[in-house]
């Protein structure tokens, strides 16, 4: 089912229409078979008249009923530093709640370093890792309370974010530190990174609507840095009670996006024109890749090393995914450029094309 949201999800405002890219399909929908007739949806953004904060125009439901996606043992590389820095700046913190913990690698990283971590993710696997939605009625019911609340890249994906935040502030204990990334959308128009829009990217937020919602919300935003992961994000801390920092974001120019999207659309087009290329990296991003850019055609098949996704096929196409030992030494257009960096140490002797060379990657 989809239905059209008229309202912000941070402030309830009016919302009007800024952006759009060609329908697609979903984005994690990977079909067992050759998946050219699937369904397409609208992929439109909105921008809030009265706190400026950017959603998905419309809302399609059960997009996480079989979601394919596991966060990938290298994003404990990236983690483990700063669980380091939570061990520094809270001594005293035991019990961490890690909201969207999927397969369980952050809170491995997180006990590794003396935290008492429990998961909640409607894809949970692993030991203390709880398989269902985190709503306000599922914490209303939890007896324990955190010293800590993390969440990392889950934010955008949740519709009803005034109830997840509900849910937060019922499980926080007195002094207790909320501290989530998300995706900056400031940085995503700043590389034209239009692939990283698709319908389970819900919200793309920016500081300032942000931190308004959080002091809505019962939270004041006592921290706020910028780091470099998916082309840059944001991570935010939240307490009850703090000082609350200052920030400055320009506002967002559209007609600025839509040139840098053609320009990504255009140096995509041309690396692949001509030949045929595998791409690596069956990622949710490359399905807005591959309808903005029509370059099915020029792709034989998409390498991932996921399991859930191996032998399945791109939504919308005929691309099937196969394991990267199968990229022997064709050329490829990677998909997961926020990989980029291992995939280079990793494929050393492939020709790796990528429109966003310049983009600093990590995890």
């Amino acid at each position: 089912m989809i239905r059209e949201r008229t309202t912000c999800r941070l402030c309830d405002g009016p919302v009007r229409p800024v952006f759009a890219l060609p329908p697609t399909p979903i984005a994690n929908a990977y079909a067992t078979e050759p998946d050219e007739g699937a369904a397409r949806y609208p992929l439109e953004l909105c921008q809030c008249w009265r706190c400026s904060h950017v959603q998905i125009r419309h809302v399609i439901s059960g997009l996480f009923a079989d979601y394919k996606y596991t966060t990938p043992q290298t994003v404990a590389t990236y983690l483990t530093p700063f669980v380091k820095e939570l061990r520094r700046r809270y001594p005293h913190a035991r019990n961490v709640l890690e909201i969207g913990s999927n397969n369980g690698v952050y809170l491995n990283v997180l006990r590794a370093h003396g935290f008492e971590a429990t998961g909640i993710d409607p894809a949970a696997t692993g030991e203390g890792n709880i398989r269902d939605y985190f709503t306000s009625e599922w914490a209303a019911g939890h007896w324990k309370l955190y010293d800590l609340i993390v969440a990392n890249n889950v934010f955008a994906h949740i519709d009803d974010l005034q109830d997840t935040f509900k849910g937060i502030n019922e499980l926080l204990a007195e002094g207790g530190k909320l501290v989530f990334e998300v995706q900056s959308f400031t940085e995503l128009v700043a590389a034209g990174a239009y692939d990283m829009i698709y319908h389970e990217h819900m919200s793309y937020h920016t500081v300032g609507p942000l931190s308004k919602f959080l002091q809505r919300m019962g939270l004041v935003m006592t921290r706020h840095e910028i780091i470099p992961t998916h082309g840059g994000s944001l991570r935010i801390t939240a307490e009850r009670k703090g000082l609350q920092v200052i920030y400055y974001e320009p506002p967002i120019d559209w007609s600025i996006f839509a040139r840098r999207v053609q320009e990504m659309r255009e140096r995509t087009r041309a690396l692949v024109e001509g030949r045929k290329v595998v791409l690596l990296g069956a990622a949710a991003k490359v399905t807005t890749m591959i309808h903005h850019c029509g370059i099915e055609n020029n792709i034989s098949c998409a390498c991932d090393d996921t399991p859930q996704k191996i032998g399945r096929y791109i939504p919308g196409t005929g691309i099937q995914i196969r394991p990267t030992e199968e990229l022997g030494d064709h050329a490829a257009l990677v998909g997961a450029w926020n990989y980029l960096a291992e995939f280079r140490r990793q494929f050393q002797t492939n020709e790796l094309l990528s429109p966003y060379e310049a983009i600093k990657e990590v995890a």
